[in-house]
């Protein structure tokens, strides 16, 4: 009898062992369960961050050609409105000059009628 209960009791013990090894087993499989979930998050996290980034350097690579493309817009205006003043300036000018050309041709026609008035009267004295 005594080898049935030492046979029970060592019975139990292995029963017990077995059972605890169990459950560390279980505990362990949680733990790695975890571990991989955590991994897989910051893997995540870190993936997004990537493409954010990507993001944030493809809108500043945008912003700045556009602030080029601004600069060189300004640039071009402040050249065609330098153009336009010329423009105007040569006109003006051209204007002017064709004025004094306009004056100084009805002087001479003037003196040119006056001239050839004279010149009529004194023919025409000289055959009285």
């Amino acid at each position: 009898m005594r080898i049935a209960k030492l046979i029970l009791a060592v019975s139990s013990i292995v029963m017990l062992v077995g059972c605890s090894e169990k459950q560390a087993q279980i505990s362990q499989d949680k733990s790695d369960i975890d571990r991989q979930r955590d991994i897989q998050k910051q893997q995540v996290d870190q993936h997004a961050d990537v493409l954010k980034e990507r993001i944030s350097e493809n809108s500043d690579q945008k912003k700045k050609a556009l602030e080029a493309t601004k600069a060189d817009l300004k640039a071009q205006m402040k050249t065609a409105d330098e153009t336009k003043d010329l423009i105007d300036k040569q006109t003006k000018f051209a204007k002017k000059n064709i004025d004094e050309q306009v004056a100084t041709s009805k002087k001479t026609v003037d003196r040119n009628a006056e001239a050839a008035k004279a010149a009529l009267k004194e023919s025409k004295s000289k055959m009285q």
